[in-house]
């Protein structure tokens, strides 16, 4: 099939080629032409409506963990992402009271004390990628895909 009669800010009526050699040129005066109707999904919509009441760049494991687990209660994030979201090293037999570094990512014995989830993830994916297991590493690429969705729909 051949179109023709293609101009510029112009449509053409791909109805009247498919049997006729002849085009019809439908003009348009305005600037948009082409028009993207979005709508939320019920699943985006929820999602949305959780992460707004956090800012991923200032909480603290605390609402972490509730972040997450209400994500979890309503099928928006697997278990196995909830796991990796919430996992707390500072429970870890050893762990000293006060700050140390997990993966690069300095965290606090605190768990109401406020940091950015979202450089401390990215942190940890870095330092994975350089010192880490690169079998993990899907893991640490997951969960930073997971808190960037987040960030971007607290936006």
């Amino acid at each position: 099939m051949t179109i023709s009669c293609i101009e510029s800010n112009n449509a053409v009526n791909t109805l009247t080629l498919q049997n006729s050699t002849k085009s019809e040129v439908i003009k348009s005066n305005s600037k948009n032409e082409i028009q993207d109707v979005f709508t939320n999904s019920d699943e985006t919509s929820k999602f949305k409506e959780i992460v707004s009441k956090y800012d991923i760049t200032n909480m603290s494991r605390n609402e972490a963990n509730e972040m997450y687990k209400e994500l979890h209660d309503n099928d928006l994030i697997s278990l196995k992402d909830m796991a990796f979201a919430i996992f707390d090293p500072t429970r870890i037999p050893g762990w000293k009271d006060g700050s140390s570094s997990v993966n690069g990512w300095k965290m606090s014995s605190n768990p109401d004390e406020k940091m950015n989830f979202l450089e401390g993830i990215k942190t940890s994916a870095e330092f994975n990628k350089i010192y880490g297991d690169s079998k993990f590493q899907d893991n640490f690429d997951k969960m930073l895909e997971l808190a960037e969705k987040i960030n971007y729909f607290q936006l």
